[in-house]
């Protein structure tokens, strides 16, 4: 008899439904983007950062994949952030909490870290742009504070430090204690941030893994079997690769699937009624062929068939 797996604790507050982890097949669709702004040809010298722990297999799937100095701890990310406790690191590349406000949060932090404001004071050691992998929901692609974080100027067009990568299928998410659902109810998406001075050579090792045809809208009409790198909101629209509609607010999703479940609760009743309904009119024409024949058995002029033996007159 297998055991159930043991719950793993936490020092901070935790959501039970954030617990899914990323699969392999994610991180290596990222491999040469990652590799395009690692500090040196060697991805051991690569200190990458995740620090939304989960039960640690970011951990090992990187390490399989070369990325032997990742820092990935149960701690509280928060806190450490407020304590200016950050590690050192090169790359922060994780797959945030869905619940709450953790993807606002994420991003923030992100994109500061991407972009940071040095002081023009000498004393102060120069801060150095950090790339950035976080994967998401497709939807927040067109959240307005995800606009409004990535925002670069004072125009509205898509910063070219920001790119996106598209998976050819839809990630599959496990649950530590092997719960939630088969089939995720959203597709993910890798928000890239890469630093302005790399964005050139990344999308060069990207096309050299993958292809011409899997940078941006080109071979539109093809069926996606390779990720695919894009730059702007609107290829992720031509792509269908983000929701054309506005996602419901957590209430008004509750609300909708309640008036579902009555549906389909009132079409299962009535389909019960109709097969009842069914049944006793077949049990009625079958008592009334009974009575009839019986009548019928009866009669001295008939054989048990129902079969007349004889003229009456």
């Amino acid at each position: 008899m297998t055991s159930a797996p043991t719950r793993i604790q936490y020092p901070y507050k935790v959501d039970y439904n954030d617990h899914f982890e990323t699969p392999q097949c994610a991180y290596e669709h990222i491999m040469p983007l990652m590799d395009a702004v690692q500090p040196s040809s060697s991805r051991e010298n690569h200190i990458i950062y995740d620090p939304f722990y989960c039960n640690g297999r970011t951990k090992v799937l990187l390490q399989s994949l070369g990325f032997t100095n990742v820092v990935h701890e149960k701690r509280d990310f928060y806190e450490d952030v407020e304590k200016n406790q950050l590690p050192n690191y090169h790359t922060f590349i994780t797959n945030p909490p869905y619940s709450s406000d953790h993807k606002e949060k994420c991003v923030q932090f992100a994109i500061d870290r991407l972009r940071p404001k040095n002081s023009q004071k000498k004393k102060k050691k120069k801060q150095i742009s950090k790339p950035f992998f976080i994967l998401m929901p497709n939807y927040v692609a067109v959240r307005n504070h995800f606009r409004s974080a990535i925002k670069s100027g004072d125009n509205g067009d898509d910063p070219n430090d920001i790119l996106y990568v598209i998976p050819p299928i839809p990630y599959e998410y496990d649950h530590p204690e092997g719960t939630g659902k088969e089939v995720s109810p959203f597709k993910s998406i890798w928000f890239c941030g890469i630093p302005s001075s790399k964005v050139a050579a990344a999308k060069k090792a990207f096309r050299k893994m993958y292809g011409d045809s899997n940078i941006g809208v080109g071979n539109i009409g093809s069926s996606m079997e390779k990720p695919r790198l894009v730059s702007t909101l609107q290829e992720l629209r031509q792509l269908n690769a983000v929701p054309t509609q506005k996602r419901k607010n957590l209430k008004q999703r509750l609300k909708a699937k309640k008036k579902m479940q009555q549906l389909s609760e009132g079409s299962q009743s009535q389909q019960r009624d109709r097969t009842e309904g069914t049944s006793a009119a077949r049990n009625q024409s079958a008592i009334q062929q009974g009575k009839q024949k019986k009548r019928k058995g009866n009669s001295k002029y008939r054989n048990e068939d129902g079969v007349r033996k004889k003229k009456r007159f």
